[in-house]
């Protein structure tokens, strides 16, 4: 008999709530559906939950009512559909006990559900699945849910079964997962990626699984002549590319994309345009769209971004919003565009009073990073960027949910700035693709930046923003967000969520890439109220990503107007 808690997953209508019953008389342990519990604690049916606090109400009262029902020890609790979704609460099952997924078709899982409506009424009523076609709402639902579902310790497909089989099935894996021995265990080594290709110099495909369809980001050096290759492959339709770009980046480019693009059997039109933060308007995205008509480009071709920075922002806006989207290749030949910008769907325009504060969430079929391309970038901007760099190794172990193995990103960073600097090709490599391999795995956990993932990587941006802004874009954004991420490690210390250790090494690896951590002299009064028009304020308070270690972060809303005010003092030049 198993000592630990077994938690019943799966869609409505899997039979969680009948089989916890069984299990609990047959092994004479508590039973629990959580969707009764919270029903009976708050005295309202579940559609009345729903309708006066919405599904986020809901889910915090599940949350809470889970915690409380795994303090009984040995029991069998019977979960909502949608409960294992939070990471928060899977990382809690795990911990107290045998997670078993009870898996069904649609079909199957439809036509019990009715049945529980008939027999029950409308107390049974679910509302994720009150809807006019209620088989594709569960086929939606279920496949949205279906990779949180298959990270169970077990899964019993129960079309063909009674429940009493189901029951027994159950007691039957949580006995076998008592008794068996541990899956083996990362060793400490394995932090260098598992490699099956026939080039190990080059850094693995990146899969970036988010939005309508999973795109490939390709980290490499010297292989922009496969781009046309690349387009085709994606989009085999394609008959126009419009390409965006800047005249000096199309002079050093032109023509090897040309030749790739030629050999591929593409039409090529080439519009170059101006860099910086001043063009990212609306007025620019409509200049955009009047050459898109002017080509006849269509829905079936193709937008290719060649550059990085205000060009990509504005760019992707343009394709996001011509013909309600058109489809776009990215070819980013910045570090920060590279690292950062190219990955996770968001474009942006500015308005007068914020910077990024008109966008889109719009994704790309596909990103070619040429990482040789560096070595031409600017060296400024170059010196710059490396702040995004370092703000991914400030937070690695809260985007990869503290599952760090073998030797963590900063420690990396701080052993090879050097060669990072002098564009050393394999440790620049290997750098670049950690850093997209990272913001992958994040946008595919908050693609639409819901505050619950995403906002990890606001870390300094939130000040950045404000004293881009308050500086006319004087300052570069690298340097923002290098003074912003000093900042919020200055509040991080005032509140005493970590040591001032922890700032002295993030502001002395930001000082040997030859970033600042002092703030300009700008009005105070200015910055306080730029900060509070930041697009991911909550209410009226500004959220801060405050370090607690060393790749460690936590989002805080406890940030007073003194504090900030104070560490801005202090952190004056």
């Amino acid at each position: 008999m198993t000592e630990r808690a077994i938690y019943l997953v799966g869609f409505s209508g899997s039979g969680k709530s009948t089989i916890a019953k069984l299990i609990g008389r047959m092994l004479q342990c508590p039973a629990y559906d959580l969707d009764d519990i919270i029903v009976e604690r708050c005295a309202m049916t579940i559609p009345v939950i729903f309708q006066k606090e919405g599904e986020a109400g809901f889910r915090l009262r599940e949350s809470e009512a889970l915690h409380s029902l795994s303090k009984a020890g040995q029991c069998v609790i019977a979960t909502g559909g949608g409960t294992i979704v939070s990471p928060e609460n899977r990382r809690f099952l795990e911990s107290k006990g045998w997670i078993i997924f009870l898996e069904g078709r649609p079909q199957t899982l439809l036509s019990r559900v009715q049945q529980h409506l008939k027999e029950s009424g409308t107390a049974a009523i679910r509302p994720m699945l009150d809807a006019v076609y209620p088989l594709d709402q569960i086929r939606a639902l279920k496949h949205s849910r279906q990779s949180a579902y298959a990270l169970a310790d077990w899964t019993i497909h129960t079309d063909r079964l009674t429940p009493e089989q189901v029951a027994a099935e159950v007691i039957r894996a949580a006995d076998l997962l008592e008794h068996s021995a541990d899956p083996p265990l990362a060793e400490e080594t394995a932090g260098v990626p598992i490699r099956n290709s026939l080039n190990p110099d080059s850094p693995p495909p990146i899969i970036v699984a988010a939005g309508p369809w999973p795109y490939y980001a390709l980290v490499d050096w010297n292989h922009l002549e496969t781009l046309g290759a690349q387009i085709r492959r994606v989009l085999p339709h394609a008959r126009r590319t419009a390409i965006l770009t800047d005249a000096a980046t199309w002079n050093r480019l032109g023509e090897s994309v040309t030749s790739s693009l030629t050999a591929s059997e593409l039409d090529i039109h080439i519009r170059e345009m101006a860099t910086g933060e001043a063009m990212k308007t609306i007025e620019t995205a409509s200049l955009i769209h009047d050459w898109f008509l002017g080509i006849k480009l269509r829905r079936d071709d193709v937008v290719v971004i060649v550059g990085g920075g205000a060009i990509d922002d504005v760019g992707g806006f343009a394709a996001s919003t011509y013909m309600r989207g058109v489809s776009l290749v990215k070819v980013p030949t910045s570090l920060e565009g590279m690292v950062d910008s190219s990955i996770g769907g968001k474009t942006a325009l500015n308005h007068p009073r914020a910077r990024n504060l008109i966008g889109t969430f719009f994704h790309p079929r596909l990103v070619v990073s040429d990482v040789s391309l560096l070595q031409y970038e600017d060296p400024c901007e170059r010196r710059a960027s490396w702040a995004e760099v370092v703000k991914y190794a400030m937070l690695e172990g809260s985007l990869l949910r503290d599952q760090v193995v073998g030797a963590t990103f900063f420690e990396e960073l701080a052993r090879n700035v050097d060669s990072l600097i002098g564009l050393e090709k394999q440790i620049l490599l290997n750098t670049v693709a950690r850093c997209v391999a990272l913001k992958a795995q994040v946008v595919a956990g908050d693609e639409r930046d819901l505050g619950q993932y995403r906002i990890f990587l606001n870390y300094g941006h939130t000040l950045a923003h404000a004293l881009e802004t308050a500086t006319q874009y004087k300052l570069m954004h690298g340097d923002a967000v290098a003074i912003g991420m000093a900042i919020e490690a200055g509040l991080a210390v005032r509140l005493g969520l970590c040591d001032a250790a922890v700032e002295r090494r993030q502001n002395d690896l930001l000082a040997r890439f030859g970033l600042p951590t002092r703030v300009p002299r700008l009005s105070l009064d200015v910055l306080l109220q730029l900060v509070h028009s930041d697009k991911k304020v909550f209410g009226d308070t500004p959220r801060w990503i405050l370090p607690v270690a060393i790749g460690r972060a936590i989002v805080s809303t406890a940030v007073s107007e003194a504090n900030l005010v104070s560490v801005l003092k202090e952190r004056s030049e």
